[in-house]
């Protein structure tokens, strides 16, 4: 008998450019992945610009809201950003709900929110 994994598939591929860093995020962000998102956005002063690329995350819990609101506090102390792209209906909702579409950047796309974060992302 095969057993299933509780934690549902979840996958964040990080990209580094200069100053900012580019998270493509790809499966839901609940409980038990938001510290595979927290590892990813880990501030360890390497970045003061992020792009969060959200077109494959369907879901977010209070649990990966709190991963970001915590890096949006510490990166806008240091002047910096985090942006969030190609945001699914649902998520958008969510993000209305708690008042984060006022604070984040929303881009449709990497080199947009790149911009608009005051950094150019090179394609690839």
């Amino acid at each position: 008998m095969k057993t299933r994994s509780v934690i549902p598939p979840f996958e964040a591929r990080v990209a580094q450019r200069g100053r900012l860093r580019i998270v493509e995020v790809d499966g839901e962000v609940d409980i038990l992945t938001a510290p595979r998102l927290a590892a990813a956005v880990k501030d360890d002063h390497a970045f003061d610009a992020l792009v969060l690329d959200v077109a494959k995350m369907p879901f977010i819990s209070s649990s990966g809201l709190r991963v970001i609101v915590s890096l949006h506090r510490r990166l806008a102390r240091r002047g910096g950003g985090v942006a969030v792209v190609a945001v699914q209906p649902f998520v958008e909702r969510i993000l209305e709900m708690v008042g984060l579409v006022d604070a984040l950047v929303l881009a449709a796309d990497v080199p947009t929110a790149a911009k608009l974060l005051g950094h150019e992302a090179a394609p690839g």
